[in-house]
């Protein structure tokens, strides 16, 4: 009986070290790069004076070209305001004064937040350039269904803008139910669930999408 348990516990050990946030993470991003998709995101993020406020917005996505919108719902100062993310410049539409400013990629910032959406796109890079160290996932429930819970750590919180970020995945298959980053402090930064999320036919147009008379702002 003794050698029977020790044989399982030698089965079975392979199969505990098999599942790794960086497995979890490339699961993840063959899915999300393998066309057009789009989601839903509720909850909250930081305002840029402090505090959190509600967010509810809609992310479009076209991996071919790596070209993100974003359109806001909520926060209501954000609301039919839309920002489009692309490798090299970023696009704020501001709908009350009707302008589009547009921010260098590596200088990008969103106006209305206080926290940075596009960390939330770097989860698998953010471990292998070492900025965050991920911990072993862990199997729960998450709102009844069989799911990844992963936390990192990141290694210089100042650098990265956040302190620790918490991930649950849904398990089969492995795609995004919540994100939540957090500062030194443990205030939240943002703590967004992933809604209806499908793959959808989109071309470059449809986000690439500005009113005709906007006026556009450059920055530099």
């Amino acid at each position: 009986m003794r050698k029977i348990f020790f044989l399982t516990l030698l089965l079975l050990a392979p199969l505990g070290l098999a599942v790794s946030a960086e497995n979890l993470y490339e699961q993840l991003n063959a899915d999300l790069e393998s066309g057009p998709w789009q989601a839903r995101l509720v909850g909250g993020i930081a305002s840029p004076t402090g505090g959190s406020q509600p967010a509810d917005m809609t992310i479009k996505a076209l991996p071919e070209a790596k070209i993100i919108r974003i359109d806001f719902a909520k926060p209501d100062a954000l609301a039919d305001n839309y920002v489009v993310i692309t490798p090299e410049k970023v696009y704020n539409y501001l709908f009350l004064t009707n302008q589009v400013v547009v921010y260098p990629r590596e200088k990008a910032r969103i106006e209305g937040l206080g926290f940075d959406l596009s960390r939330m796109g770097d989860l698998q890079d953010l471990g292998e350039r070492g900025e965050v160290v991920w911990r072993e996932p862990e199997a729960v429930t998450y709102e009844n269904r069989p799911a990844w819970r992963v936390v990192g750590e990141a290694a210089d919180p100042d650098l990265a803008g956040f302190a620790r970020v918490e991930v649950w995945l849904a398990r089969e298959p492995v795609r995004l139910l919540r994100t939540a980053f957090y500062s030194p402090d443990g205030e939240p930064l943002s703590d967004l669930r992933w809604l209806d999320f499908a793959h959808v036919s989109l071309k470059k147009s449809d986000l690439l999408d500005f009113p005709p008379d906007a006026e556009w702002i450059e920055k530099k």
